[in-house]
């Protein structure tokens, strides 16, 4: 049970260390790369266990879980540790190739152990107020990182980023006194138990809707998704996958949390409202996605349209919804995280990512092409890979449920999303001339490459081993909607014991 703590202890402790061990240097990276090879192999170990035992609750300190903190591990929550020590393991490595140890920031590393230190709290939290200070570490982490290395111009692009989740926070600390104020307690497990009694209050409502801005905003999801286009193409490109395959997932993995845990399950005029959000931040990013014309903001909108999928799927509510909805953000994290990989070593390539300065990369770097084409093709949700099975699954429940409108959108962006990502490809790898040269002399892009390699294998081993991932996905849904489990799993442990049961 003790173990739960290490996804916490682990990246926080790697991070006091590479602040205190100084500048950068090669025993530094690769005490860095062990300590995230590490996370990573007990985040797996931790999966297992959360799969064969249902969720393990930790009180830390042993106190109540009414009064302290908790930490608590489902299913939902190893998966996504699992999916963030992966990511940044990822980040980290592909870093290493991107930069000389002389010449790398000292606090990059750091930084980003402190970001998955938050992220992983944001997962592992049992109640609203330490979600609230797993959000903080993360942003001010974030916000560090997305300053870190900009240029005058560049700054700018992240005032948004900062103003809008200032806001997010605020929001979030109006929804945790309401919530106080309604339940007497910030455990989930708590509310959960208590939340029957107040029948059709309207206040749970309310506080639903509330809810729904701060992590719709966290997620991107439309009308609430402005501060991103902008804000991630200024991140160097590991910063970039990191982010675009992490941050925005927090938010829907805490959308799953609430809705399907925490809150009554019939909030069913919330759940209809976030999935006519989820349709509209679909074609709106898609079509942000064709506007642009250089390929991080063109993947940059793409994270809006597939937020979309995830969020249409948590707004079906059924539990083959929510199965459909994780087996997608597993499926997204590692395609978007490679995807701007990819594009960072087709712009090192060219010296440039602006697509009418491309090309030649599919004649002289053919292996690039293809890991470029099959994650491209598998955004777009092309069968047998890893897209295809989410959204096929999502569009399965949408007709079940006569939400033809929905599945409409559903499929238009799919199809947008193909054309969008054929514009990269017709334009950087299939096309050019003779005076837009391929600068394979630089050594790095190779070491780029054997990265991204690894992530696109990934991808394709849970395109064509999808039964089996949407298995571990359907008993992540079915423990994330059992509230008597997840309640039951929380005050079995704690000081008071059973008895803490409101």
């Amino acid at each position: 049970m003790h173990l739960v703590i290490l996804p916490l202890l682990l990246p926080l402790l790697t991070a006091v260390t590479l602040l205190f061990w100084g500048r950068p240097s090669t025993g530094r990276r690769v005490f860095a790369a062990i300590s995230a090879a590490a996370q990573l192999g007990l985040a797996v170990a931790l999966m297992a266990r959360a799969s064969a035992a249902g969720p393990i609750a930790l009180p830390v300190g042993n106190w109540s879980a009414e009064l302290g903190i908790v930490l608590v591990l489902d299913l939902l929550a190893a998966v996504m540790l699992g999916l963030s020590s992966f990511t940044a393991l990822a980040a980290i490595l592909y870093g290493f190739a991107e930069l000389r140890p002389r010449i790398e920031h000292p606090l990059r590393l750091p930084l980003v152990q402190f970001l998955v230190t938050g992220i992983n709290l944001a997962f592992l939290t049992g109640d609203l107020f330490n979600l609230f200070v797993a959000f903080e570490v993360m942003l001010i982490s974030s916000y560090a990182l997305l300053t870190l290395e900009a240029d005058d111009w560049d700054v700018k692009q992240a005032f948004p980023y900062l103003a809008v989740n200032l806001v997010g926070s605020t929001l979030f600390l109006c929804g945790a006194g309401l919530a106080y104020r309604l339940f007497g307690t910030l455990n989930f497990a708590g509310i959960a138990a208590r939340a029957p009694a107040l029948g059709d209050d309207p206040r749970v409502t309310v506080l639903a809707l509330l809810l729904l801005v701060v992590f719709g905003l966290k997620a991107g999801v439309f009308p609430l998704y402005y501060w991103l286009p902008n804000s991630y193409p200024v991140l160097p490109a590991p910063l970039a996958a990191l982010y675009s395959g992490m941050l925005t997932k927090v938010g829907v993995y805490v959308l799953l949390r609430v809705l399907g845990t925490v809150l009554p399950h019939e909030l069913t005029g919330v759940h209809a409202l976030l999935a006519w959000l989820a349709g509209a931040t679909m074609i709106f990013g898609v079509f942000g996605a064709l506007s642009r014309n250089f390929i991080r903001g063109i993947l940059s909108y793409h994270i809006l349209s597939q937020i979309g999928f995830m969020v249409l799927a948590i707004g079906l509510f059924t539990e083959l919804a929510f199965a459909a909805c994780i087996f997608y953000i597993i499926h997204h994290i590692i395609v978007k995280s490679s995807l701007f990989l990819v594009g960072s070593t087709a712009a090192l390539l060219n010296r440039t990512d602006n697509l009418d300065r491309m090309g030649n990369l599919w004649r002289d770097t053919p292996w690039l092409g293809v890991l470029f084409l099959l994650q491209a093709l598998s955004l777009a949700g092309l069968p047998p890979l890893s897209g295809f099975w989410g959204k096929y699954a999502i569009l399965v429940v949408g007709l079940e449920q006569g939400e033809y409108v929905l599945v409409g959108l559903a499929i238009a962006a799919s199809i947008l999303t193909l054309l969008s990502m054929l514009k990269i490809w017709n334009a950087a790898f299939w096309g050019g001339g003779p005076d837009r040269p391929v600068l394979l002399a630089d050594y790095r892009w190779k070491r780029q490459t054997l990265t991204v390699t690894g992530m696109v294998a990934v991808s394709l081993a849970i395109g064509l081993g999808a039964e089996g991932v949407f298995r571990l996905a359907g008993r992540a849904a079915t423990q994330t909607l059992d509230q008597v489990g997840y309640t039951r799993a929380v005050f079995s442990v704690t000081a008071k014991g059973p008895s803490a049961l409101p």
